[in-house]
């Protein structure tokens, strides 16, 4: 049983998308989907069909700015919101309601992490990895939403995968020793990557993962060891909502044994 039948959202990832057609199938009334940055991060077909396909408002540039009653909800004020986040003054609308959903993103839950002593990255609030997901203390690794928040349960099953197995070669000691840890640089447009390291006597395939900083179109994701440029992906879309997932056999990543870093970057035609 629903504690409401007036619903406003704020925020629009996967979650508050989902819920939106999920309380519209139980039989409330979602108003509208607020959103505080100019775009989704969710993905393109929750906003599709949970959206999209049922008349309900997705608001970009929107946010809460007032909640009103004192038992219970009785309504919230929304505002637009300039290129500083800040509400903008008179553009404010009251939208009436009894519910008020918060999907505002997920941050990793690492306290165990930092109880062994394990280096958080600032980027993912997860922890710092190497092409095999150990941790930056020898036999912790880590995966999953732990790691970083996934867009696709499937990401998360196959990085359970590697690092499972990649855990029980420590623990027979199969593991290949990798030598020096290449630090992975973000460029323009690249936020959250993972691994943050990658051996120099790196085998096999290096998968690298990272979410687009805002809505790129027509361009291109760019690796590049010592500046020499090792892969070039073209792309139509890029969003934040949606993980970029690359493939890279390790030896491609050539001259990594005197590499300095790894550069990963998007590049967007001028306008």
């Amino acid at each position: 049983m629903m504690p409401g039948k007036e619903v406003v959202i704020l925020g629009s990832g996967d979650i508050g998308l989902i819920m939106a057609r999920r309380m519209t199938f139980l039989g409330a009334k979602v108003h509208a989907c607020v959103e505080l940055m100019p775009f989704s991060s969710g993905l393109k077909r929750n906003i599709v069909q949970c959206l999209d396909d049922y008349g309900i408002p997705l608001l970009l540039s929107h946010t809460v700015v007032d909640i009103h009653g004192r038992e219970h909800l009785d309504g919230v004020t929304v505002a637009e919101v300039g290129e500083n986040r800040k509400p903008i003054p008179g553009t404010e609308k009251y939208y009436p309601c009894d519910t008020l959903l918060l999907s505002v993103g997920l941050i990793p839950e690492n306290e165990l992490t930092e109880m062994a002593g394990v280096k958080i990255a600032p980027s993912t609030s997860g922890a710092v990895v190497d092409e095999q997901l150990m941790t930056s203390v020898p036999g912790i690794f880590s995966c999953g939403n732990v790691l970083h928040v996934h867009d696709l349960v499937d990401f998360v099953s196959e990085e359970a995968k590697k690092a499972g197995a990649n855990a029980w070669r420590y623990v027979l000691n199969r593991l290949p020793e990798g030598g020096r840890k290449v630090p992975v640089e973000m460029g323009f447009g690249v936020s959250g990557i993972v691994p943050q390291f990658v051996s120099e006597g790196a085998e096999g395939t290096i998968n690298f993962m990272f979410r687009p900083r805002n809505v790129y179109r027509n361009g291109r994701v760019i690796v590049e060891v010592n500046g020499e440029q090792v892969l070039s992906k073209k792309t139509m879309i890029l969003a934040p909502g949606e993980m970029v997932n690359l493939n890279i056999p390790a030896d491609k990543l050539k001259g990594l044994r005197e590499a300095n870093s790894i550069l990963v970057r998007i590049e967007v035609p001028e306008a």
